[in-house]
Protein backbone atom coordinates (compact mmCIF):
# COMPACT_ATOMS: atom_id res chain seq x y z
CA UNK A 1 0.00 0.00 0.00
CA UNK A 2 2.11 2.36 -1.59
CA UNK A 3 -0.04 5.24 -0.34
CA UNK A 4 0.12 5.69 2.93
CA UNK A 5 3.46 6.44 3.62
CA UNK A 6 3.52 3.84 6.34
CA UNK A 7 5.07 6.28 9.08
CA UNK A 8 7.80 4.06 9.52
CA UNK A 9 9.93 5.72 6.62
CA UNK A 10 9.95 9.01 8.46
CA UNK A 11 10.01 8.14 11.91
CA UNK A 12 12.97 5.94 10.96
CA UNK A 13 14.49 9.02 8.87
CA UNK A 14 14.29 11.48 12.64
CA UNK A 15 15.61 8.94 14.59
CA UNK A 16 18.88 8.06 12.12
CA UNK A 17 19.34 12.19 12.05
CA UNK A 18 19.15 12.20 15.72
CA UNK A 19 21.87 9.59 15.50
CA UNK A 20 24.11 11.30 13.39
CA UNK A 21 25.50 13.63 16.18
CA UNK A 22 26.24 10.88 18.61
CA UNK A 23 30.25 10.38 18.34
CA UNK A 24 29.90 6.61 19.87
CA UNK A 25 29.79 3.75 17.22
CA UNK A 26 27.80 1.81 19.35
CA UNK A 27 24.80 -0.50 18.10
CA UNK A 28 21.13 0.96 19.06
CA UNK A 29 17.87 -0.11 18.85
CA UNK A 30 14.76 1.77 19.32
CA UNK A 31 10.92 0.95 19.12
CA UNK A 32 7.77 2.93 18.23
CA UNK A 33 3.94 3.16 17.68
CA UNK A 34 2.43 4.45 14.74
CA UNK A 35 -1.41 5.97 13.74
CA UNK A 36 -2.75 6.68 10.23
CA UNK A 37 -5.84 7.17 8.21
CA UNK A 38 -6.73 7.73 4.40
CA UNK A 39 -9.98 6.49 2.20
CA UNK A 40 -7.92 3.46 0.81
CA UNK A 41 -6.75 2.29 4.06
CA UNK A 42 -9.57 3.53 6.77
CA UNK A 43 -7.61 4.03 9.87
CA UNK A 44 -4.12 2.04 10.56
CA UNK A 45 -2.40 1.23 13.67
CA UNK A 46 0.90 -0.51 13.65
CA UNK A 47 4.70 -0.27 15.07
CA UNK A 48 8.29 -0.68 14.05
CA UNK A 49 11.43 -0.45 14.82
CA UNK A 50 15.12 0.91 13.85
CA UNK A 51 18.48 -0.79 14.15
CA UNK A 52 21.06 1.19 13.87
CA UNK A 53 24.71 0.79 13.20
CA UNK A 54 28.32 1.55 11.59
CA UNK A 55 30.39 -0.75 8.83
CA UNK A 56 33.51 0.95 10.32
CA UNK A 57 34.66 3.68 12.53
CA UNK A 58 34.48 6.76 11.15
CA UNK A 59 33.12 10.19 11.92
CA UNK A 60 32.07 11.45 8.66
CA UNK A 61 30.28 8.18 8.33
CA UNK A 62 26.29 8.31 8.29
CA UNK A 63 24.44 5.26 10.88
CA UNK A 64 23.63 2.69 8.53
CA UNK A 65 19.70 1.47 9.39
CA UNK A 66 17.34 -1.85 9.58
CA UNK A 67 14.29 -0.80 10.15
CA UNK A 68 10.94 -2.70 10.15
CA UNK A 69 7.00 -2.34 10.22
CA UNK A 70 3.89 -3.72 10.33
CA UNK A 71 0.72 -2.08 10.70
CA UNK A 72 -2.92 -3.62 10.55
CA UNK A 73 -6.13 -1.63 9.07
CA UNK A 74 -9.97 -1.87 10.28
CA UNK A 75 -10.84 -2.90 6.78
CA UNK A 76 -8.45 -6.18 7.03
CA UNK A 77 -5.85 -4.71 5.40
CA UNK A 78 -1.80 -5.34 6.45
CA UNK A 79 1.55 -5.42 5.60
CA UNK A 80 5.26 -6.19 6.89
CA UNK A 81 8.22 -3.88 5.63
CA UNK A 82 11.68 -3.93 5.77
CA UNK A 83 13.99 -1.16 5.03
CA UNK A 84 17.54 -1.13 4.80
CA UNK A 85 20.69 1.20 4.26
CA UNK A 86 23.74 0.63 4.42
CA UNK A 87 26.76 3.26 3.91
CA UNK A 88 30.21 2.68 3.19
CA UNK A 89 33.72 4.94 1.78
CA UNK A 90 32.54 7.94 3.06
CA UNK A 91 28.89 7.47 2.57
CA UNK A 92 30.04 7.82 -1.34
CA UNK A 93 28.29 4.03 -1.19
CA UNK A 94 25.05 2.90 -0.12
CA UNK A 95 22.80 0.25 -0.52
CA UNK A 96 19.33 -0.12 -0.15
CA UNK A 97 16.86 -3.03 0.08
CA UNK A 98 13.46 -2.04 0.76
CA UNK A 99 11.24 -5.48 1.07
CA UNK A 100 7.78 -5.75 1.81
CA UNK A 101 4.59 -8.10 1.83
CA UNK A 102 0.89 -6.89 2.41
CA UNK A 103 -2.85 -8.01 1.55
CA UNK A 104 -4.72 -5.09 0.27
CA UNK A 105 -8.52 -4.33 -0.52
CA UNK A 106 -8.30 -2.02 -3.63
CA UNK A 107 -10.34 -1.09 -5.92
CA UNK A 108 -10.80 -0.61 -10.12
CA UNK A 109 -13.08 1.26 -11.95
CA UNK A 110 -11.71 0.47 -15.55
CA UNK A 111 -8.94 2.21 -17.79
CA UNK A 112 -9.35 5.86 -19.59
CA UNK A 113 -10.17 9.15 -17.81
CA UNK A 114 -13.78 8.99 -17.92
CA UNK A 115 -14.48 5.59 -15.78
CA UNK A 116 -17.90 5.28 -13.90
CA UNK A 117 -18.72 3.92 -10.78
CA UNK A 118 -20.18 0.11 -11.22
CA UNK A 119 -20.61 0.07 -7.60
CA UNK A 120 -18.32 -3.44 -7.57
CA UNK A 121 -15.03 -1.69 -7.68
CA UNK A 122 -13.54 -3.51 -4.36
CA UNK A 123 -11.06 -6.59 -5.11
CA UNK A 124 -8.63 -8.47 -2.85
CA UNK A 125 -4.95 -8.63 -3.34
CA UNK A 126 -1.51 -9.56 -2.32
CA UNK A 127 1.53 -8.04 -2.90
CA UNK A 128 5.46 -9.11 -2.57
CA UNK A 129 8.05 -6.85 -3.20
CA UNK A 130 11.67 -7.07 -2.97
CA UNK A 131 13.99 -4.05 -4.27
CA UNK A 132 18.03 -3.76 -4.53
CA UNK A 133 19.32 -0.12 -4.86
CA UNK A 134 23.05 0.76 -5.43
CA UNK A 135 23.82 4.51 -4.92
CA UNK A 136 26.84 5.92 -5.83
CA UNK A 137 28.87 9.42 -6.30
CA UNK A 138 27.45 11.10 -9.50
CA UNK A 139 27.67 9.77 -12.80
CA UNK A 140 25.29 10.94 -15.25
CA UNK A 141 24.17 14.47 -16.05
CA UNK A 142 25.61 15.87 -12.54
CA UNK A 143 22.87 14.72 -10.58
CA UNK A 144 23.70 14.79 -6.76
CA UNK A 145 23.30 10.84 -6.38
CA UNK A 146 22.65 7.78 -9.18
CA UNK A 147 21.12 4.75 -8.43
CA UNK A 148 21.12 1.25 -10.16
CA UNK A 149 17.14 -0.56 -9.61
CA UNK A 150 16.87 -4.07 -9.33
CA UNK A 151 13.52 -4.93 -8.38
CA UNK A 152 11.26 -8.34 -7.76
CA UNK A 153 7.60 -8.07 -7.57
CA UNK A 154 4.55 -10.56 -7.27
CA UNK A 155 1.29 -9.95 -7.42
CA UNK A 156 -1.78 -12.94 -6.84
CA UNK A 157 -5.43 -11.00 -7.29
CA UNK A 158 -6.55 -13.09 -4.05
CA UNK A 159 -10.72 -12.34 -4.52
CA UNK A 160 -11.56 -10.24 -7.51
CA UNK A 161 -14.83 -9.90 -5.23
CA UNK A 162 -17.89 -8.87 -7.72
CA UNK A 163 -15.58 -6.86 -9.89
CA UNK A 164 -16.84 -7.20 -13.68
CA UNK A 165 -13.47 -5.97 -14.81
CA UNK A 166 -11.62 -9.08 -13.08
CA UNK A 167 -14.19 -11.62 -13.22
CA UNK A 168 -14.70 -11.28 -17.26
CA UNK A 169 -11.06 -11.39 -17.45
CA UNK A 170 -11.22 -7.94 -19.86
CA UNK A 171 -7.31 -6.56 -18.10
CA UNK A 172 -3.87 -7.76 -18.20
CA UNK A 173 -3.18 -8.29 -14.87
CA UNK A 174 -6.34 -9.99 -14.12
CA UNK A 175 -5.04 -12.64 -11.74
CA UNK A 176 -2.17 -11.10 -11.03
CA UNK A 177 1.83 -12.30 -12.18
CA UNK A 178 5.42 -11.31 -11.63
CA UNK A 179 7.75 -8.76 -12.66
CA UNK A 180 11.16 -8.90 -12.85
CA UNK A 181 12.98 -4.77 -13.22
CA UNK A 182 15.89 -3.21 -13.78
CA UNK A 183 16.53 0.92 -13.95
CA UNK A 184 17.96 3.83 -12.77
CA UNK A 185 17.49 6.85 -10.66
CA UNK A 186 18.67 10.39 -10.81
CA UNK A 187 17.81 12.48 -8.02
CA UNK A 188 18.97 16.41 -7.61
CA UNK A 189 18.25 17.49 -4.11
CA UNK A 190 19.01 21.24 -3.09
CA UNK A 191 15.86 21.35 -0.19
CA UNK A 192 17.03 23.23 3.12
CA UNK A 193 15.12 20.42 5.23
CA UNK A 194 14.09 17.01 4.46
CA UNK A 195 10.66 17.12 6.37
CA UNK A 196 9.54 20.75 5.78
CA UNK A 197 11.08 22.58 3.26
CA UNK A 198 11.23 26.35 3.00
CA UNK A 199 13.38 26.80 0.16
CA UNK A 200 15.28 25.00 -2.56
CA UNK A 201 14.51 22.54 -4.93
CA UNK A 202 13.96 18.60 -5.93
CA UNK A 203 14.39 17.06 -8.94
CA UNK A 204 13.58 13.22 -9.46
CA UNK A 205 14.05 10.99 -12.46
CA UNK A 206 13.54 7.19 -12.20
CA UNK A 207 13.28 4.67 -15.49
CA UNK A 208 12.40 1.15 -14.86
CA UNK A 209 12.49 -1.78 -17.80
CA UNK A 210 10.86 -5.10 -17.29
CA UNK A 211 12.23 -7.64 -19.66
CA UNK A 212 11.06 -11.41 -19.82
CA UNK A 213 11.39 -13.42 -18.13
CA UNK A 214 8.17 -11.28 -16.34
CA UNK A 215 5.14 -11.98 -17.06
CA UNK A 216 4.67 -8.30 -18.59
CA UNK A 217 7.30 -6.68 -20.64
CA UNK A 218 6.63 -2.88 -20.42
CA UNK A 219 8.77 -0.05 -19.37
CA UNK A 220 8.11 2.52 -16.60
CA UNK A 221 9.63 6.19 -16.34
CA UNK A 222 8.26 8.89 -13.17
CA UNK A 223 9.24 12.79 -13.50
CA UNK A 224 9.53 14.18 -10.05
CA UNK A 225 9.86 18.11 -9.34
CA UNK A 226 9.27 20.33 -6.57
CA UNK A 227 10.09 24.03 -6.02
CA UNK A 228 10.00 26.12 -2.69
CA UNK A 229 9.68 29.39 -2.14
CA UNK A 230 10.00 31.66 1.32
CA UNK A 231 7.48 34.11 1.46
CA UNK A 232 6.73 35.95 4.62
CA UNK A 233 8.02 35.12 8.16
CA UNK A 234 6.56 31.32 8.77
CA UNK A 235 5.34 31.18 5.17
CA UNK A 236 6.05 28.63 2.37
CA UNK A 237 4.64 28.59 -1.32
CA UNK A 238 5.30 24.57 -2.45
CA UNK A 239 4.89 23.76 -6.14
CA UNK A 240 4.82 20.24 -7.80
CA UNK A 241 5.20 18.61 -11.23
CA UNK A 242 4.85 15.06 -11.68
CA UNK A 243 4.62 12.69 -14.68
CA UNK A 244 4.49 8.88 -14.80
CA UNK A 245 4.48 6.72 -17.92
CA UNK A 246 4.29 3.51 -18.57
CA UNK A 247 4.55 1.26 -21.97
CA UNK A 248 2.26 -0.80 -23.30
CA UNK A 249 1.74 -4.18 -21.95
CA UNK A 250 1.39 -3.20 -18.46
CA UNK A 251 -0.78 -5.35 -15.62
CA UNK A 252 -3.83 -2.74 -14.66
CA UNK A 253 -2.50 -2.46 -11.48
CA UNK A 254 0.79 -0.93 -12.11
CA UNK A 255 -0.69 1.52 -14.53
CA UNK A 256 -0.51 4.70 -13.11
CA UNK A 257 -2.55 6.08 -10.90
CA UNK A 258 -4.73 9.31 -10.22
CA UNK A 259 -5.43 10.08 -6.13
CA UNK A 260 -4.08 9.64 -3.18
CA UNK A 261 -2.90 11.12 -0.03
CA UNK A 262 0.18 13.08 -1.91
CA UNK A 263 -1.12 13.96 -5.37
CA UNK A 264 -5.21 14.64 -6.30
CA UNK A 265 -5.97 14.59 -2.69
CA UNK A 266 -9.72 13.94 -2.61
CA UNK A 267 -9.76 11.50 -5.14
CA UNK A 268 -9.25 7.31 -4.00
CA UNK A 269 -6.16 6.16 -4.84
CA UNK A 270 -6.71 4.52 -8.41
CA UNK A 271 -10.49 6.06 -9.16
CA UNK A 272 -8.67 6.56 -12.64
CA UNK A 273 -6.25 4.93 -14.41
CA UNK A 274 -4.08 4.81 -18.01
CA UNK A 275 -0.44 4.14 -19.44
CA UNK A 276 0.15 8.53 -18.54
CA UNK A 277 -0.61 10.23 -15.93
CA UNK A 278 0.32 14.22 -15.55
CA UNK A 279 -0.41 16.24 -12.37
CA UNK A 280 0.49 19.66 -11.11
CA UNK A 281 -0.32 21.15 -7.42
CA UNK A 282 0.63 24.27 -5.11
CA UNK A 283 0.33 24.49 -1.63
CA UNK A 284 0.45 27.71 0.88
CA UNK A 285 1.98 26.75 4.06
CA UNK A 286 1.84 28.83 7.27
CA UNK A 287 2.56 28.35 11.33
CA UNK A 288 0.23 30.52 12.99
CA UNK A 289 0.51 30.03 16.23
CA UNK A 290 3.08 28.49 18.03
CA UNK A 291 3.10 24.80 16.93
CA UNK A 292 0.43 24.92 14.76
CA UNK A 293 0.11 25.65 11.45
CA UNK A 294 -2.33 25.06 8.09
CA UNK A 295 -1.91 24.65 4.60
CA UNK A 296 -4.24 25.43 1.68
CA UNK A 297 -3.86 23.51 -2.01
CA UNK A 298 -5.11 23.13 -5.26
CA UNK A 299 -3.79 21.07 -8.25
CA UNK A 300 -4.92 19.57 -11.67
CA UNK A 301 -4.23 16.37 -13.77
CA UNK A 302 -5.52 13.67 -15.76
CA UNK A 303 -4.55 10.36 -17.17
CA UNK A 304 -4.67 9.09 -20.79
CA UNK A 305 -3.26 6.09 -22.96
CA UNK A 306 -0.93 8.91 -24.96
CA UNK A 307 0.33 11.73 -23.38
CA UNK A 308 -1.42 13.85 -26.19
CA UNK A 309 -4.93 12.81 -25.03
CA UNK A 310 -3.98 14.98 -21.89
CA UNK A 311 -6.30 17.93 -22.95
CA UNK A 312 -7.38 20.92 -20.70
CA UNK A 313 -10.65 20.36 -21.64
CA UNK A 314 -10.86 17.44 -19.69
CA UNK A 315 -8.42 18.11 -16.44
CA UNK A 316 -9.39 16.79 -12.99
CA UNK A 317 -9.12 19.41 -10.32
CA UNK A 318 -8.25 19.36 -6.74
CA UNK A 319 -8.58 21.48 -3.66
CA UNK A 320 -8.56 21.55 -0.14
CA UNK A 321 -7.06 22.89 3.13
CA UNK A 322 -5.68 21.07 6.12
CA UNK A 323 -3.94 21.20 9.98
CA UNK A 324 -0.99 21.04 10.74
CA UNK A 325 0.99 20.32 14.61
CA UNK A 326 5.02 20.17 14.76
CA UNK A 327 5.24 17.41 16.91
CA UNK A 328 9.34 17.46 16.17
CA UNK A 329 10.66 20.68 16.49
CA UNK A 330 14.41 19.76 15.99
CA UNK A 331 13.60 18.16 12.41
CA UNK A 332 10.64 20.16 11.33
CA UNK A 333 8.38 17.42 11.21
CA UNK A 334 4.78 17.92 11.36
CA UNK A 335 1.27 15.69 11.86
CA UNK A 336 -1.37 16.87 9.20
CA UNK A 337 -4.86 16.51 8.32
CA UNK A 338 -5.91 17.29 4.80
CA UNK A 339 -9.63 17.73 3.42
CA UNK A 340 -9.16 17.41 -0.10
CA UNK A 341 -12.28 17.93 -2.86
CA UNK A 342 -12.08 16.94 -6.05
CA UNK A 343 -14.73 16.86 -9.11
CA UNK A 344 -18.16 14.57 -9.01
CA UNK A 345 -18.72 14.47 -5.07
CA UNK A 346 -15.06 12.81 -4.68
CA UNK A 347 -13.69 13.81 -1.54
CA UNK A 348 -11.05 12.63 1.31
CA UNK A 349 -10.10 13.25 4.61
CA UNK A 350 -6.08 12.07 5.24
CA UNK A 351 -4.42 11.81 8.78
CA UNK A 352 -0.77 11.00 8.77
CA UNK A 353 2.89 12.47 9.30
CA UNK A 354 5.09 14.65 7.35
CA UNK A 355 3.85 17.15 4.06
CA UNK A 356 2.76 15.29 1.32
CA UNK A 357 5.61 17.02 -0.92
Amino acid sequence: MGQAQDGQKVLDSILVRQQDSIVTKNVSFNGYPYLFYTPETQLAFGGGGIFLFYTKRNEKLRPSKIGVGAHYTTNKQYKFSMNTSVYFNDNNLVIQTPVSFGYTLDKFWGIGNNTRDIGNESYFREDLSIELEVQVPPLLFFADRTGFILSYHNTNIVDPEENSFLNNEEVLGFDGGDLFGAGINLIWDRRDNLFYPTKGHYQYIKFLVYPEPSDFVYTSFELDVRYYKKLFKGQVLATNLYLHSVSSNAPFYKLPALGGQNRMRGYFNGRYRDSNYFTMQMEYRQYFWKRMGFVAFGGFGDVGKELTDLSLKQLKYSFGGGLRYLFNEKENVNLRMDIGIGQDGNTGIYFGIEESF
